[in-house]
């Protein structure tokens, strides 16, 4: 066809034609390509760009730390509405936009920032002592490489530099204190009038009709929960390879060939005492100090007695400079050098310069390398050999997964058929997971995916676990609709009961209160000639919950009586009160403690940090070009 049209589009009206087609492209589809959001973009803010699966790996994590913080009353359906999703961006635009502002301030998180904050991370700790091996650990646990956690790291504190520096460099004075103190510690003094609704809730009648109302005016309140059911294959290479065997001749040329490999590292044992360079003692001082220090342990001195005295180190001078066992790679490599050139235990090393300061470092035993045999080593060897065949197998049949599925997503077969896989069955499941595959969070959002939902299509890969790979394909959908009548008349009933028996008992306080401001009588005499409970509250304080958090929001929201208590008809718990409100004291500022007056400083500090931050973010938002993608959210 485009070879037709070539032949055709030619002399003077082509030319016409083809320039009335460039006018518009001049003004729209150049400006398409200037303008466009890149396409694996769902936000740029400035030059930077919100990818999707950044997007999508943030929300994930949030989403994991809101399940683990909320237990049973997590309500999946409601965190992954599209409400949620945006705010979720607009948090990660905020975050861009307070580290572009650093880093164009010239701010920077040194080196040195970084490692002494990783060092100092609980997780990456045994008994208060960081682990090289247990950063490692903890960072391939969580599929993340060290170059990738310091990225982001950086990048966190990076961000976090700009609140801090507000917080850093404003004050809260303390009249400021006292006004809040003032504040918070106020009491109130009420008496009332109880007004259950339960009173009221065998005289309430609710008719047929007004039930059948209320259902179809409120259908939304009595949906079904959405689920679906899906067929699914699974690549799992390290089951395929559960049985992969080798020789007993594979097995000893393998171990003879990693000998080394089955040998326990030398371990050493040593203390060190720790001289820092400070801005009272320079480097030439720290040296001659250290120069002394090692000559005095040569005469004889023990060492533990001037760690103790000496030492810069808190985490060990207190127990004569011990530093347990070491090996190769704990530590600094002008420290490892010199521990691992002596050779007697008890001999001192001549002062060590390193990048925390001058070491005097003793050895204290050795524990020499202990081999395996063959024997202990074989099961070892046999099991790499099979993640190894787990891996190669991954790698290859994991590419052909892919291929099979974009030359045809609209069945499973072909991956049954060339991959020699199974097609299994799960669910039904809702948006909140179910047993097994669909209790995997990722399986879950490709189930409810518009394409699987919506155009039928068999999900991209979804990787879960190492050498682990599935897909999927909709076998069923089953919408959220209305529950039958039947099944929630008795529900629908009992709530119209509930909200006339409350506006009957509304009604009623209403009505006391008109009866006390024309009768003269008291709270107390008006509440025994109607049979109703009276209470006296002399002093009700912000926190005083029993009350009821509603209650004691409006309660503190009225204003202050006059010479004269104010009578107020107000929601309870249970119902309504007729409430008089007979006075209102200021907390007093001197009776709070310090620890209490610094913790009110916090707050105020908080709240104006976060105004702060708030207008430097819409002034940065106001003079920043942002763009986001609806539909990739």
């Amino acid at each position: 066809m485009l070879q037709a049209i070539r032949e055709r589009v030619t002399g003077i009206v082509a030319i016409f034609v083809l320039g009335l087609l460039a006018v518009p492209f001049l003004f729209f589809g150049v400006e398409s390509y200037i303008r466009a959001v890149p396409q694996d973009a769902v936000a740029t803010v400035g030059d930077h760009e919100i990818s999707t699966s950044e997007f999508q790996t943030s929300f994930a994590r949030f989403r994991a730390e809101q399940r683990q913080q909320q237990g049973a009353a997590h309500d999946e359906i409601a965190i992954n509405q599209p409400v949620v999703r945006r705010q979720h961006l607009e948090g990660m635009i905020d975050e861009v936009l307070l580290r572009q502002h650093a880093e164009n301030m010239g701010l920077v998180i040194s080196a040195d920032m970084l490692v002494d904050l990783i060092r100092q991370i609980p997780a990456f700790q045994i008994d208060g002592r960081f682990e090289p091996d247990l950063y490692q650990q903890a960072l391939r646990a969580s599929g993340l490489t060290p170059r990738a956690f310091e990225r982001d790291l950086r990048e966190d504190l990076l961000m976090r530099m700009i609140p801090t520096s507000v917080a850093g460099s404003s004050i809260v004075t303390e009249a400021e204190v006292d006004r809040m103190l003032s504040l918070q510690n106020e009491t109130r003094q009420i008496s009332k009038i109880k007004v259950p609704a339960a009173l009221f809730e065998d005289a309430v009648v609710i008719e047929d009709e007004e039930v059948r109302e209320y259902y179809e005016a409120n259908l939304s309140d009595f949906l079904t929960t959405e689920a679906v059911s899906i067929f699914y294959v699974e690549l799992d290479t390290v089951a395929m390879a559960a049985d992969a065997s080798l020789s007993e001749e594979e097995l000893r040329q393998r171990y003879e060939a990693a000998r080394q490999r089955f040998l326990t590292p030398e371990l050493r044992q040593a203390s060190h005492i720790l001289l820092e360079v400070t801005p009272g003692r320079d480097e030439a001082e720290t040296e001659a100090l250290a120069q002394t220090l090692f000559e005095r342990l040569v005469a004889g001195e023990s060492f533990a007695e001037l760690a103790l005295e000496y030492s810069d180190d808190p985490g060990s001078a207190a127990d004569g400079g011990d530093l347990g066992w070491i090996e190769a790679g704990d530590m600094v490599p002008e420290f490892e050098d010199a521990l691992f050139d002596l050779t007697l235990a008890g001999e001192v090393s001549a002062p060590v310069r390193s990048s925390f300061g001058w070491h005097l470092i003793r050895l204290e035993d050795v524990r020499e390398p202990e081999g395996m045999s063959f024997e202990e080593a074989r099961e070892e060897i046999l099991a790499d050999f099979r993640e190894r065949e787990a891996e190669d197998l991954y790698i290859e049949l994991s590419e052909r997964m892919v291929d099979l599925i974009f030359a045809d997503d609209s069945t499973l077969e072909p991956l049954v058929a060339e991959l020699d896989l199974e097609i299994r069955q799960a669910g039904p499941f809702t948006r909140a997971g179910g047993e097994g595959i669909s209790g995997e969070r990722p399986v879950i959002e490709a189930a409810f995916s518009d394409l699987v939902l919506l155009d039928g299509a068999v999900s991209d890969p979804i990787e879960l676990d190492r050498n682990r790979m599935v897909a999927i394909k909709l076998d069923q959908h089953f919408p959220a609709e209305p529950r039958a009548f039947e099944a929630v008349e008795d529900e629908i009933r009992e709530r119209l009961a509930q909200r006339a028996a409350a506006s009957e008992a509304r009604e009623r306080a209403a009505a006391l209160r008109e009866r006390l401001e024309t009768q003269g009588v008291s709270l107390a005499e008006l509440a025994e000639a109607e049979e109703l409970e009276f209470a006296e509250h002399p002093s009700v304080r912000r926190f005083d919950f029993q009350h009821g958090p509603d209650f004691l929001s409006d309660l503190f929201r009225l204003p202050a009586p006059g010479e004269e208590p104010t009578l107020h008809v107000m929601r309870t718990q249970d119902g309504y009160a007729l409430v008089s409100l007979q006075g209102v004291q200021p907390g007093n500022p001197v009776l709070a403690g310090e620890q209490e007056r610094q913790l009110m400083r916090q707050q105020i500090l908080i709240g104006r940090v976060n105004e702060e931050v708030e207008g430097l973010l819409a002034y940065l938002r106001a003079n920043t070009r942002i763009r986001v993608v609806e539909e990739r959210i």
